[in-house]
């Protein structure tokens, strides 16, 4: 049971949450099987990882655009610095 977030909107995907706790909460309060239940939690889990790229994603684009905005370059953040050189 595979579904496929990508195209969704952060929006879309905090409905289908939703709906999808509900059904759980309902699933388990109705004594459906352990193992649909299972299903539809790990079906929620992958929602929500999705989520998160997603809204993690969207702030590092709004970051980017931000610094091109300001005329800085949007990796000059992203430098990592591992010591000084003697």
């Amino acid at each position: 049971m595979f579904a496929n977030f990508e195209d969704m909107t952060v929006e879309q995907m905090l409905e289908k949450q939703i709906e999808l706790k509900q059904k759980v909460a309902q699933a388990m309060s109705s004594g459906m099987s352990p193992q649909l239940i299972d299903q539809m939690q790990n079906m929620l889990d992958q929602l929500m990882v999705e989520y998160r790229t997603k809204v993690a994603l969207e702030a590092e684009q709004q970051r980017r655009e931000r610094a091109i905005e300001e005329n800085r370059d949007p990796d000059e953040d992203n430098i990592l610095n591992i010591g000084d050189v003697e």
